[in-house]
């Protein structure tokens, strides 16, 4: 080397600083996985924990991933139109809402281990908890229903049926909004050949409560009405 020569010691483009992940619930070997490569997915994740056990339950399984700065930018920004738009009851409800650190991803691990490297077999990233629950044979109704309950799964039942069972819809209730929340995360509107599946929740969603205000104006042009009625009578008795 000479005077004012300059040496780069170059990163190797293989290198990547370590990243890991956690898989919890009905796992052979739950605990935390470093990913191998950055095209590691669920499928590979399953494998190297040893495989899901009899009581767990694929199709339930749901994906919890860390926000990162650009989701953060995007979910506030979406939060803030939503607050300007909102009015009443619907803009102090926003006030309230507070972004965490996580959000759940929607899977169908039961698809991504019949095929992995599918567009089900989803890739991992830093952070990442897979949570697979054990079996649960019930249906939770919730909402504007008469008496919100669980109650049993029997496979067939329409969302109506599960709806029966916790006292029918309430008188407030929107029948045509009525959706189910699964446990792997997803969400879907009752109709077009949507089913209930063990361990979800129907939620049947309510209609707004009338305006206090147009209440009050109503009360008083029929107070003025009654008003004018009782002196129209008045004047008719004194001329008689």
């Amino acid at each position: 080397l000479k005077p004012y020569d300059e040496v780069y010691v170059r990163i190797s483009p293989e290198y990547n600083v370590q990243q890991n992940v956690y898989v919890d619930g009905e796992i052979t070997y739950r605990g935390v996985y470093t990913l191998a490569k950055k095209t590691e997915r669920l499928s590979d994740l399953v494998n190297k924990a040893g495989g899901v056990t009899k009581m767990g339950y694929v199709r339930g399984a749901r994906l919890e991933r860390k926000m990162n700065s650009a989701e953060r930018a995007r979910m506030e920004s979406v939060l803030k139109v939503a607050q300007q738009s909102a009015t009443g009851e619907d803009s102090i409800s926003l006030a309230k809402v507070k972004l965490g650190d996580t959000y759940s991803v929607g899977i169908e691990l039961d698809k991504a281990l019949a095929n992995p490297g599918s567009e089900y077999d989803i890739v991992l990233r830093e952070g990442d908890v897979l949570q697979i629950p054990q079996y649960t044979n019930t249906v939770r109704v919730s909402g504007n229903v008469m008496y919100p309950n669980t109650v049993p799964y029997h496979k067939g039942n329409s969302i109506r049926k599960y709806v029966n069972q916790a006292g029918g819809y309430g008188l407030r209730s929107k029948k045509s909004h009525t959706y189910i929340v699964y446990m792997n995360g997803m969400v879907a509107k009752a109709g077009n050949g949507v089913k209930p599946e063990p361990g979800c929740e129907i939620v049947v969603p309510s209609k707004p409560k009338a305006n206090g205000n147009a209440i009050a104006q109503w009360l008083s042009i029929g107070t003025g009405l009654a008003s004018i009625a009782t002196m129209i009578a008045t004047i008719a008795n004194l001329s008689k």
